[in-house]
């Protein structure tokens, strides 16, 4: 997903500071690594 954002979103994501790339890439690491606890990752 990461490399979508930087793909298609490459110079909006460029203008954003180093602190603000690191939180978005953070973030979407969690949402897809770690879920809710629902079991969906499990299918």
């Amino acid at each position: 997903m990461i490399e979508h954002v930087k793909d298609k979103h490459g110079e909006e994501f460029g203008r954003l500071s180093e602190f603000h790339q690191e939180e978005i890439i953070s973030k979407v690491d969690y949402l897809l690594n770690r879920g809710c606890g629902c079991g969906v990752l499990k299918l």
